[in-house]
């Protein structure tokens, strides 16, 4: 069985047709998030199914490379293919042993008892600029009730509405609740969580 990230994304690629392969680069490059690198057409020129990996890999973090390819994969219609390549990034990391594309728990670097989102709160209220995607998934996933939505909404800047969500809602929903937004994190803002996990 593949042993690294590259490897596996690798032997991914290598299951698809001349054609499908081109459609994935083509939707890769013209692949936009906020928030999220952006991979160059000169990056991939010429490219085969390892210079591609290496690509994915180097441009994104190694959970991101993983997501990206599965979105990507779906996008083109090569969904039998997305879910192979789940089930071996599952097996690659398996749950409990840290973050993978499509883990539902969320990476920690805090010390032993203390929340990731508890230990770098003075940073991400500094630092999240892009809170309203994140205060609607939690209105959505029933972390936040609509009333404490309007309030953190109401304030007029980010870091007011950080500091309300903390000393509230956040609060409140104990671990479950910060997985969850830890979860958004590093969907919404992966640069900050990057930067925060190097201390």
């Amino acid at each position: 069985m593949a042993s690294t990230i590259r490897q596996v994304l690798k032997d991914t690629l290598e299951d698809l047709s001349e054609k499908e392969l081109r459609t994935f680069c083509a939707n890769l490059l013209d692949r936009e998030r906020e928030g999220e690198p952006r991979v160059r057409r000169r990056a991939l020129e010429g490219k085969d199914e390892i210079g591609i990996a290496d690509v994915l890999v180097s441009t994104f973090t190694d959970a991101q490379a993983g997501r990206v390819a599965v979105e990507t994969l779906r996008a083109i219609e090569c969904n039998h293919i997305a879910v192979k390549l789940m089930a071996d990034l599952e097996k690659l990391n398996p749950p409990g042993s840290g973050p993978s594309a499509n883990s539902t728990t969320p990476p920690s670097t805090a010390s032993p008892g203390e929340h990731f989102v508890d230990k770098h709160r003075s940073s991400l209220i500094l630092k999240i600029r892009r809170f309203p995607p994140i205060l609607d998934k939690l209105l959505e996933l029933r972390v936040l009730s609509q009333d404490d939505y309007d309030d953190i909404m109401a304030k007029p800047n980010p870091q007011d509405q950080a500091r309300h969500l903390y000393n509230g809602a956040l609060m409140s929903s104990g671990t479950k609740g910060k997985d969850i937004f830890l979860r958004l994190l590093e969907d919404i803002e992966p640069f900050l969580l990057e930067d925060l996990r190097r201390y």
